[in-house]
């Protein structure tokens, strides 16, 4: 254990002038879901279109869907049975080894539809971490408490909501365009902004976007997001869930 320690540490000491060039990646994703016929087809070697799913429950399951699309025939269906004590039901797609980094600006656009009326709260739809050696650095994440969409940290910074007495209930049995807009910095000078259906819900300024330097007993953190997550990233204890996902694209803005 020691050993790793010394030597993930001097790794970390030696790439961090470098480290864009060692951890470079697209910047730039699209898809549609219109060329596909079956899941596999969407995973690709060397992570040319999508690079893993995690189902986490038996009755969990990601399909090409024919009937139901934002545009053209085609749309990714998600279903997932509810979270339990015992386990974080899971049904997403992740798109890995891409390059954001501390001062860009990165954009997810997707369309959702979430089938029923039933409650779902603390429902989460889409990530973005950064990568790490076992699972996932911490990041952001969109989450669904109330029926209403709010931006939820994995490490130590408080949720961002809604204004009070402004707040927009997400349409159910309906297609819905969401679009995230996160300025990245490990300080207080990122922004994260969402647009529901065209309308701007959340506008923060002056918020830590990315988690800070702190040395891990594997790795640190090399200050970016290579990683983003849509569909059902972690389903609510509430009731079992289908949703539909289209049109996703995942850009850097400046």
């Amino acid at each position: 254990m020691q050993n790793k320690f010394i030597i993930s540490f001097f790794l970390i000491l030696c790439c961090s002038c470098n480290k864009e060039r060692f951890f470079d990646g697209p910047d730039f994703y699209h898809d549609d879901f219109e060329s596909y016929f079956e899941l596999g087809e969407l995973l690709s070697y060397e992570d040319i279109n999508w690079s893993f799913t995690q189902l986490t429950r038996d009755g969990n399951n990601i399909s090409v869907d024919t009937n139901k699309a934002h545009e053209g025939n085609k749309s990714l269906k998600f279903t997932a049975l509810k979270s339990n004590d015992q386990e974080v039901s899971k049904c997403s797609l992740s798109k890995q080894n891409m390059a954001f980094w501390d001062g860009e600006t990165l954009r997810i656009s997707a369309w959702y539809f979430i089938e029923g009326t039933n409650s779902l709260d603390w429902l989460f739809l889409c990530d973005m971490e950064e990568q790490a050696l076992v699972g996932a650095g911490p990041g952001m994440r969109l989450a669904l408490v109330n029926n209403q969409l709010r931006v939820e940290y994995k490490f130590n910074e408080k949720d961002i909501v809604q204004a009070i007495g402004q707040e927009i209930d997400f349409p159910r049995n309906q297609w819905v365009e969401l679009i995230w807009e996160v300025k990245l910095s490990q300080k207080n000078k990122g922004t994260v902004k969402l647009w529901q259906n065209g309308q701007l819900i959340i506008n923060g300024n002056n918020k830590r976007t990315l988690p800070k330097d702190v040395l891990y007993s594997l790795q640190g953190t090399k200050g970016m997001y290579s990683s983003i997550e849509i569909g059902i990233t972690a389903n609510s204890r509430d009731n079992d869930l289908t949703i539909w996902a289209d049109d996703v694209t995942i850009q850097r803005m400046n």
